[in-house]
């Protein structure tokens, strides 16, 4: 309970000191993550269609980013990801509506329409050989106080289709 609380006001004084926000896993490009004032999860950004495009770092761009020492990208091989997305009404979790596996390329266009002006969580995570040995990332999410948490959470990438 003690450090539940302490966890809590940590996250509270970061929220509204103004410090960037935590976030773990592959990021967003687009549609990108926008917050407001002393907000802890993003808004939900409106894409332009129903089959909208999502785009997201590389799994070379994260770990280089978070790696003390450099890793030597040509032991990465075998590169996929895997993007899930979900409906939702409470703006917390949702059904999930979509959900795709072994893409090869950072982004990806939504197959199947989604419904129009309607809310949606979304992350994506890679799976790689890294030196010959398998590895999968962590569910790239805008903030790290849910990262233990099963997806989808309030953490998740947003996105809400236009009213056509």
């Amino acid at each position: 309970m003690k450090n539940t609380t302490l966890s809590i006001l940590f996250i509270l004084a970061l929220a509204f000191s103004g410090c960037g926000a935590p976030r773990s896993g592959l990021q967003a490009e687009q549609p990108p993550v926008e917050r407001s004032s002393f907000s802890l999860f993003p808004k939900f950004v409106e894409v332009e269609s129903l089959t909208p495009t999502l785009r997201w770092q590389t799994i070379g761009q994260v770990l280089m980013e978070k790696e003390e020492r450099r890793i030597d990208l040509a032991t990465l091989s075998d590169i996929t990801y895997e993007l899930r997305i979900w409906e939702t009404a409470t703006e917390y979790s949702g059904d999930l509506v979509y959900s795709r596996t072994g893409l090869k390329r950072p982004f990806h266009m939504v197959e199947e329409a989604l419904a129009p002006g309607q809310k949606y969580l979304w992350t994506v995570r890679a799976h790689f050989l890294l030196n010959g040995k398998k590895r999968m990332s962590e569910w790239g999410l805008t903030g790290y106080l849910l990262q233990d948490e099963p997806v989808p959470n309030p953490a998740c990438f947003r996105f809400k289709t236009p009213d056509r």
